[in-house]
Parts: structure tokens; sequence; C-alpha cells
């Protein structure tokens, strides 16, 4: 089956002689075009930053997830899944944070230092 042609758009990128050696370089080791290589990374890149968008407002009431689906293009299941792996990870960060705190509470003997950071979490 013959794929019919996108339409494609032309951006222009300018790079200094080093930024291009670099591009050079690193497109000749992964056997790749720059055109190719550059392509593949600003598409990956806007995606990933419409989906830290749509987490951020989510997480923030800004937008309803039908709505970031609607701004960003994406779908609702990436989005909440995002969000699910955002809040897991949140999760974890103060758990390791409260678990810190114990430890130096006890260490020095002083249980209200424990109080506070659990006070200061809510």
């Amino acid at each position: 089956m013959k794929k019919g042609k996108q339409d494609k758009t032309t951006i222009t990128v300018r790079l200094t002689d080093e930024e291009h050696d670099v591009l050079r370089r690193l497109c000749a080791l992964k056997k790749t075009s720059r055109t190719g290589y550059l392509t593949n990374l600003a598409a990956n890149q806007a995606k990933k930053e419409l989906l830290l968008y749509a987490v951020g407002e989510y997480l923030e009431s800004k937008a309803s997830l039908s709505e970031l689906a609607k701004k960003t293009g994406l779908d609702v299941p990436t989005i909440m899944d995002e969000v699910a792996k955002v809040a897991r990870e949140d999760k974890r960060a103060v758990e390791g944070f409260l678990s810190a705190v114990k430890t130096l509470s006890k260490l020095n003997n002083d249980p209200d230092f424990y109080n506070l950071a659990v006070k200061a979490i809510r």
C-alpha cells in the first residue's frame, strides 16, 4: 500500500559553527540526517511540553481534561496517565522528606521538628 504525500512546512534553524559541528557529529554517529534528527527532536520535545502544560493546568484546576485534550491535541488517557505519574512522584518525594525529617528529629531529640514538618506539608 502506497502512502500519500504529507504536507510539510520548512523551518530554518540557525546554528553557530560549534553547534553545527556537535549536531553533525551526533548525526554521523547515529547514522541519521540532520534534518531527520532535528525533526524528531522538535516533535518529541513539543509533545513533552504539551503534556507538561496539560498536567500543570489540570493540577492547578485551571482546565478540565477534555478542555486540555482539545487545546493540546493530546488524548485524555495520555494526560490522565501523566497526571497519575506526577502524583505518585510527588507522594514519594513527600514520604522521603518526612522520613529524613523524622530521622533528624530523633537524632536531635526534637519531636516538635517532625510535627512542624508534617504541618507544613498539609
